[in-house]
């Protein structure tokens, strides 16, 4: 099965780190992922294996710094929400209808008549 656009980006970065962490030729580093891809076998689809869940664990690292630093954002965000909700179910609401004029007369002053 030919591999989509994100997974050959994906298979581009793990034969990178093939060749540069593990010392695979390129050849070598194009086959394994190939063979990883299509669910066989070989010399060198462990480290396929490995370096996928090493991009995996290093970009969870690094959105976990990011939530971590947003999170004293987020926190006061939340407390300005918070203290805004209190204030408007606390602020008084005029009740119902405005009553300076009849129900049937336009805000926008008598109709217009026609000639």
């Amino acid at each position: 099965m030919p591999m989509t656009k994100p997974q050959a980006q994906a298979a581009m970065l793990l034969i990178g780190r093939l060749i540069t962490r593990h010392g695979l030729t390129t050849e070598e580093a194009v086959t394994a992922v190939e063979q990883r891809h299509r669910g066989v076998e070989g010399p060198h689809t462990h480290l396929v294996t490995a370096e996928a869940q090493a991009v995996v664990k290093d970009t969870a690292a690094a959105f976990r710094a990011v939530v971590e630093a947003l999170r004293p954002a987020a926190e006061a965000a939340a407390a300005a929400m918070r203290a805004f909700l209190q204030a408007v179910r606390a602020a008084p609401h005029p009740g119902g209808h405005r009553r300076d004029r009849p129900a049937w007369q336009s805000p926008y002053g008598p109709a217009q008549r026609r000639r």
